[in-house]
Formats: C-alpha cells, structure tokens, sequence
C-alpha cells in the first residue's frame, strides 16, 4: 500500500475501523475506502456533483434480483437503469463486461431494436491479463456473462479483445450511451475514454465507475479530474459513477486534450 494511501486511511480511522481491524481485517479496506470518498464527496472535493437525467414521474426501470457482485451498488445499478430508460439509446457500448450485471440492465431498460456491445479480455488471454497492473483478481474471479444468461438475455454482442488494441472504428459516431469499468490503470483509463470517445455521438452520454476510489483506483480519479479541467465532467451523488456529456469530450478529442489530462493533477 503506498504511502500517500496509507495517510488517508489514517485520517478516516476511528474506533469502529479498529474493532473492524481484528473482527473483519478483509473488511477494513473497502470500509476506508468507503469513508475517504464519502468525506471527499461530502467536502466538495473532486469532481462537481450533478445528476445526470431527470427521469419522468411515471417511469418504470428493470433490474436483476441477483446481485452478482462486480463492485456495483443497488444505486448504482438504480442510476443507470434510469439513465438508460429516459434516455432510450439506440446503440449502447460497455467496456468491462465481468458477470454482465451492468449489461443485463442495459438490456431490460431499452428498447426490443436498441443494439448492446459489451467488451471483455477473452478467457483464456493469460499474456492479456498478465500485463495488467491492476484487477487481476477481478480477471480471475469473472464469470463472464453469467446475469445476462441466467435470465435468458441474448439481446447483446459479447467482444472479446483487450481495450488497448480494441480497433473502434465500425462503431464511429454511433453510440449513445458508453460506460467505462474496465482496467483501473492510467494506460486502460486514458485509452478507453479516448476510444469510447471516438465512438460516442455528439448527442451521446459517457459514464465510469469507480471514480472516488483511492490506491488501485486512483489513477482513474486522477485521470478524470484532469479531464474536468478540460470540458464538463460530474460526479452522480451518493455514488462512484462519474458522467459527461459526449460532446464536450469530442470537442477535447479533437484538439488532442483528452492524452494530456492525465498530466493536470500531477
């Protein structure tokens, strides 16, 4: 753990940490984790925060009622649900596929015609994920596609590759909704924003999970506070997703911004 971690989970520690340290020690990370991006959110530190639809009164949203796990809150899952009910994409575009929980519910809350791409490391690409410097467990503990095909969800395009040779270019200009949950490392963050970037419509809307997230995630955090000094870039409250506008981040794209945000916050 580095340093800069280790002084921040100080900071959040207490009584309750330290009982948790010798109950549950497996528990005290992901309870740190929890608190530093609670006080960072509850400081108005980072990104600004702002919902990114308001759904009608009497929308109705679908989810799984299995919870697969994959890092995905309830209201995380609720966000997107209701993004993509109100929204009603054409082409939706997932990077991080992991059990499908995010893909089942792209699937349920769009219409019968709308188009679904869900990228993934292909199973048996050990040199892919061992050139990973984050998520290898995640890698290792995936059940690829398990919601969607426990409930019988075909509606979607399984792609398997990794995001950094990932070729989008049938997907130009097509996508009205892009979500980001791949790698944590700067390298598969810059990468995979600028691709789905490339894909997205300027009518479009992106999302990334995990933003907030200190140590592995970091980078990610980082990254995308770099970008906000670019083009408009928010936080969903109470929750780790982060959203922007597509033509905004187009428009950065375009000028060669979106290589360079990495370097603000350095």
């Amino acid at each position: 753990m580095e340093m800069r971690t280790v002084l921040e989970a100080l900071l959040c520690a207490n009584m309750r940490a330290l009982e948790l340290t010798f109950r549950r020690p497996k528990a005290l990370r992901p309870y740190l984790s929890h608190c530093v991006r609670k006080y960072e959110e509850l400081a108005e530190h980072g990104l600004a925060a702002r919902g990114p639809v308001t759904p009608p009164a009497n929308l109705t949203i679908t989810l799984p009622a299995a919870h697969s796990g994959g890092g995905m809150s309830f209201a995380e899952l609720v966000v997107l649900a209701r993004v993509t009910k109100t929204l009603s994409p054409k082409t939706v575009f997932e990077m991080g596929t992991y059990n499908g929980l995010t893909t089942a519910v792209f699937i349920l809350n769009t219409d019968p015609e709308a188009r679904i791409f869900t990228l993934d490391l292909p199973v048996e690409s050990l040199a892919a994920q061992a050139s990973l410097t984050t998520d290898q467990e995640l890698v290792k503990d995936r059940n690829l596609g398990l919601v969607p095909q426990a409930l019988g969800l075909g509606r979607y395009t399984q792609l398997l590759a990794d995001s950094m040779t990932f070729d989008p270019s049938p997907y130009l200009d097509s996508v009205d909704l892009g979500f980001v949950d791949a790698a944590h490392d700067l390298g598969h963050v810059r990468n995979d924003t600028i691709k789905m970037a490339r894909m997205m419509n300027q009518h479009g809307m992106i999302f990334w999970h995990d933003y907030g997230g200190k140590g592995t995630f970091r980078p990610l955090t980082e990254y995308l506070e770099g970008l906000a000094r670019l083009c408009p870039i928010y936080r969903v409250p109470e929750t780790s997703l982060a959203w922007a506008p597509a033509l905004d981040l187009k428009v950065a794209l375009a000028s060669g911004q979106l290589e360079a945000a990495s370097k603000l916050n350095r």
